[in-house]
C-alpha cells in the first residue's frame, strides 16, 4: 500500500513539472526583447546584406532630402502605419535621431516580427560618413 501512494505522489509530482516547463516554453516574448538597438556600422552591414526590409519613419518631406538607399518611406504617425507595411519579415527602422523609430521599433514588435532600430537615427548615419540618397 505505502508503495503504491509513493509511486502514486512521485507520478503526481513529475506530471507537475512537465507542465510548468510547457508553460514556460510557451510563455510569450515580449515586443521590447524583439528590438535590437545598432550602430551606425552594424546597421549599415545589416542593411547592406540585403535581408530586412528598411524603413524610413519619417515624413514625406524629410525622406525627400535624404534617406538610406533602398529604403522605404512610411510614416510612424500616420494612423495606418502598421497596416502600410504590409509585414513579412525582419524590419531595419530608422528616424531622425530615434525617437520615431523606437515607436515604430515597438509597433512593428508587438505584431510579433525582430526589429533593428539605427541608434542614433539618421542623423547619427551622416555623422559617420555613411552616404544617403534623394
Amino acid at each position: 500500500m505505502k508503495k503504491i501512494l509513493l509511486m502514486t505522489i512521485v507520478a503526481v509530482m513529475a506530471m507537475g513539472c512537465s507542465c510548468s516547463k510547457k508553460a514556460e516554453q510557451t510563455e510569450q516574448i515580449k515586443p521590447q526583447d524583439r528590438i535590437t538597438i545598432l550602430h551606425v556600422n552594424d546597421f549599415e552591414k545589416l542593411v547592406h546584406k540585403g535581408e530586412v526590409r528598411v524603413i524610413d519613419v519619417r515624413t514625406r518631406s524629410e525622406y525627400a532630402e535624404g534617406h538610406i538607399a533602398g529604403a522605404e518611406n512610411v510614416d510612424v504617425n500616420q494612423p495606418d502605419f502598421v497596416e502600410r507595411l504590409r509585414l513579412k519579415g525582419d524590419v531595419a527602422v530608422y528616424c531622425r535621431s530615434g525617437k520615431r523609430s523606437q515607436k515604430a521599433a515597438m509597433m512593428i514588435a508587438e505584431q510579433g516580427y525582430n526589429v533593428y532600430d539605427l541608434g542614433g537615427g539618421i542623423m547619427a548615419w551622416l555623422q559617420s560618413g555613411k552616404p544617403t540618397v534623394r
